[in-house]
């Protein structure tokens, strides 16, 4: 079971891994405690790519991500408009573009008094991970990623409301599947930092996450990275937010 309060500043140390606070718009946020991990995909690995190399990447402290992929109502809440093609409160947000996604956490930020941003590509598969290393968070097959995400083995080509499926073992749910998620740096820029600098070009191509409901299950294994230019927009692509702790 994880606790849920209501965010306010908590000493890093005390905090245990998964323990959820939730904002103003009721976004859960789960904690992400400093470590490391290794990135990447064993050369072992069935459907492994090459730019899956594995390192190992370490974090000093921790941070808060979305306990679950923002929500169309929380999108609303924050911008007032909803671009996306599924309709419904709790389906994540999509067809958005990588700057407005950067947009929502500006604003985001500006309502909360705190730092929001998208989440590095190295965050992100830390977060998914949980401390596996097996193919998803959830187990090595595709009985495993049924159970925690939708794909198209099983998703009857449409996202479905967040938090639906088996979280993994921070309670971080559709971190497999649903839509896929940006990502903070621009592609060319992941394996030079952990921070989350944003480089200039508009059209950069930007790291994705996840897979999602209209890819098949190697491309949602927790090692699986995509990329697209950040003015795409497409009815499988959201995000999910970091919160920075103070």
């Amino acid at each position: 079971m994880f606790t849920i309060v209501l965010l306010m500043a908590t000493p890093a140390c005390a905090i245990e891994p998964g323990d959820v606070v939730v904002n103003t718009i009721g976004m859960k946020l789960a904690y992400v405690p400093p470590g490391k991990y290794t990135m990447g995909s064993p050369a072992a690995e069935r459907d492994r790519v090459a730019n899956e190399t594995q390192s190992t990447v370490t974090f000093k402290s921790g941070f808060r991500i979305g306990v679950t992929e923002v929500t169309q109502k929380q999108w609303r809440e924050v911008m007032g408009t909803d671009p996306s093609f599924f309709q419904g409160d709790e389906l994540p947000v999509e067809q958005i573009t990588w700057q407005e996604a950067n947009k929502f956490c500006k604003r985001l930020s500006e309502k909360e008094h705190k730092r929001y941003r998208l989440p590095t590509m190295k965050e992100w598969e830390y977060a998914c991970r949980a401390g596996t290393t097996t193919v998803y968070s959830s187990g090595n097959d595709a009985a495993a990623l049924a159970k925690a995400g939708w794909y198209l083995g099983n998703s009857d080509n449409q996202s479905h409301a967040v938090g639906q499926k088996q979280p993994n073992a921070w309670g971080l749910y559709d971190m497999h599947g649903n839509v896929s998620e940006w990502c903070a740096l621009a592609a060319k820029e992941r394996s030079d930092s952990n921070s989350a600098q944003l480089d200039d070009e508009e059209k950069a191509l930007r790291d994705l996450r996840g897979g999602s409901w209209g890819l098949n299950a190697p491309d949602c294994r927790s090692a699986s990275i995509h990329a697209n230019a950040g003015t795409f927009r497409y009815f499988d692509l959201g995000m999910r937010v970091v919160c920075e702790l103070d």
